[in-house]
């Protein structure tokens, strides 16, 4: 029958480490033998022949009494293939090489082979497995597409996790992203909803899309003791994209969808405008066809947001000469038309197309 030993686990930080390792410590340990018990123990075994229980503390002392001598003059021991141990010294010597007064004489001991013990040696309990950290499922809180589906994280939804001992009244709790065959982890701290059975908070902005990670929770409790749940594998997809609106074509003092010719910025307003990967702007006169849409150079985008895009002179050429050269106003109140093809934030998306007309005026 193996013996049961019960461990409980502990942080800590090795030498040299910048983060801390959790590791298993064993708990409960029986007291100690006696030499004198040892000796016993070996009479009862059959291992010392020939002997009576009343002799162990005698051989036990003699025994113990030789080693400490054999120690004293220098020796080594020798316990067959059990343990080996001899004296050494602790401490510095001067630059004569003297030895200084915090030297002192050790016995180490050095197990051998036959001492040598595997886990499949013992029996083991968690002590504290009851407090244990543990993630059920995680995913994005979202109804679009690929929200609520556990392991998949949605770009810009809130996360939830769900499980057990996740939290308690005074505890600190951490959620870390380990990035999945990378050296990237993103770390979570502000949460809006903490139970023991789970928590949630907002989209950690450094996660990336398409990417995969290992999702870890850390509870430190208030003596200090900080547990870890078992990481669990999460990968993330893009969100949906944006709705984007295209209000009015403008220049600073008109009305909407209007503009003056010569005055710049030439300002576009509406909502998630913000130009991304794959986006485009073009422009033409309104009363050509389509084939005459002339894609507005990126050197004329002086500002990118989600309520407004401003066109304006490029360093080395007029907004105006540009437009006078593709687009041609040539009368009062020719319109122009801008067409806005956006991907909403999301450049696998497909591709919102949006145009405003707007009234040039010559000033």
């Amino acid at each position: 029958m193996k013996t049961k030993l019960a461990y409980t686990v502990r942080s800590t930080r090795a030498p040299g480490e910048t983060r801390d390792a959790i590791v298993p410590v064993i708990v409960e340990r029986l007291n100690p033998v006696e030499l004198e018990t040892v000796v016993e123990n070996c009479i009862d075994r059959g291992l010392i022949a020939g002997l009576k229980t009343t002799a162990a503390h005698g051989i036990a002392e003699g025994v113990a009494a030789q080693i400490a001598r054999e120690f004293s003059q220098g020796r080594g021991v020798q316990f067959g293939q059990y343990f080996y141990g001899r004296p050494y010294l602790s401490g510095t010597v001067d630059a004569n090489g003297r030895l200084t007064s915090d030297n002192r004489i050790n016995v180490r001991l050095y197990k051998g082979e036959a001492f040598r013990l595997t886990l499949d040696d013992f029996s083991f309990t968690f002590d504290g497995a009851g407090d244990a950290v543990k993630i059920d499922s995680i995913y994005g809180d979202t109804t679009d597409a690929g929200g609520n589906t556990y392991g998949q994280l949605v770009a810009g939804a809130p996360v939830k996790i769900n499980g057990r001992n996740l939290y308690a009244a005074g505890d600190a709790d951490k959620v870390l992203f380990d990035e999945a065959g990378g050296s990237a982890t993103v770390e979570v701290e502000d949460f809006a909803t903490q139970s023991a059975d789970m928590l949630s908070f907002a989209w950690p902005a450094g996660l990336v899309p398409g990417r995969s990670y290992e999702v870890k929770v850390e509870r430190t409790d208030v003596n200090g003791v900080t547990r870890t749940g078992t990481g669990r594998k999460v990968t993330v997809v893009e969100g949906p994209p944006a709705t984007v609106t295209l209000r009015t074509m403008i220049t600073e003092g008109m009305l909407d969808n209007n503009i003056r010719s010569g005055s710049e910025p030439i300002t576009l307003e509406g909502e998630n405008l913000t130009l991304g990967e794959g986006d485009k702007i073009y422009m033409k006169l309104t009363d050509d066809t389509d084939e005459s849409y002339v894609e507005v150079p990126s050197s004329f985008v002086k500002r990118n947001t989600a309520a407004a895009i401003d066109l304006g002179d490029d360093v080395h050429d007029p907004i105006w000469a540009w437009i006078g050269e593709n687009c041609m106003p040539t009368e009062e109140h020719d319109r122009l038309t801008v067409k806005l093809v956006s991907h909403g934030g999301v450049p696998s998306s497909e591709a919102q197309v949006l145009t405003a007309t707007s009234v040039v005026q010559f000033g």
